[in-house]
C-alpha cells in the first residue's frame, strides 16, 4: 500500500511536511511562465492566465490553502478515517495539470532554443 499511498497522498504529505511547499511550486511554475511571457512581450495578457504553468500554479495555491484549512479543522480526527475522498479526486487533477505545465515549459524552452 506504500506506493499507492504516496500516489494519492503525496501532495498532502508534502504540504504536511512543509506547509508552504505548494506555494513554492506555484511560484516556480508561474514565475517561469511569467519569464516566457515577458520575453515575448505578452506579460499578464488574457492568454497568460490560460497557460498550463499558470493554471497549474494557481491550482497548487488552492490545494495548499485547502490542505492548510483541512489540517486546521482536524477533520481526520473527527471522522476517524484516513481515507480522504477529496484527495482521490483532487490529486489526479493536480498531477495532470502539473504534467501539462511541465510539458508546456519544455515546449517553450525548445521554441526559445530554436529561435535563438
Amino acid at each position: 500500500m506504500g506506493f499507492v499511498d504516496w500516489i494519492f497522498f503525496g501532495p498532502a504529505k508534502l504540504i504536511a511536511a512543509w506547509p508552504y511547499a505548494g506555494f513554492l511550486i506555484a511560484a516556480l511554475l508561474i514565475g517561469v511562465q511569467a519569464a516566457f511571457s515577458w520575453r515575448n512581450g505578452a506579460l499578464f495578457e488574457r492568454k497568460f492566465f490560460r497557460e498550463a504553468p499558470v493554471f497549474a500554479g494557481l491550482l497548487w495555491v488552492i490545494f495548499n490553502l485547502y490542505e492548510l484549512q483541512f489540517a486546521a479543522t482536524l477533520a481526520q480526527k473527527l471522522t476517524g478515517s484516513s481515507l480522504r475522498m477529496d484527495l482521490i479526486i483532487l490529486v489526479p487533477i493536480l498531477y495532470v495539470l502539473t504534467l501539462a505545465a511541465m510539458l508546456s515549459i519544455r515546449t517553450q524552452l525548445k521554441t526559445k532554443a530554436t529561435n535563438t
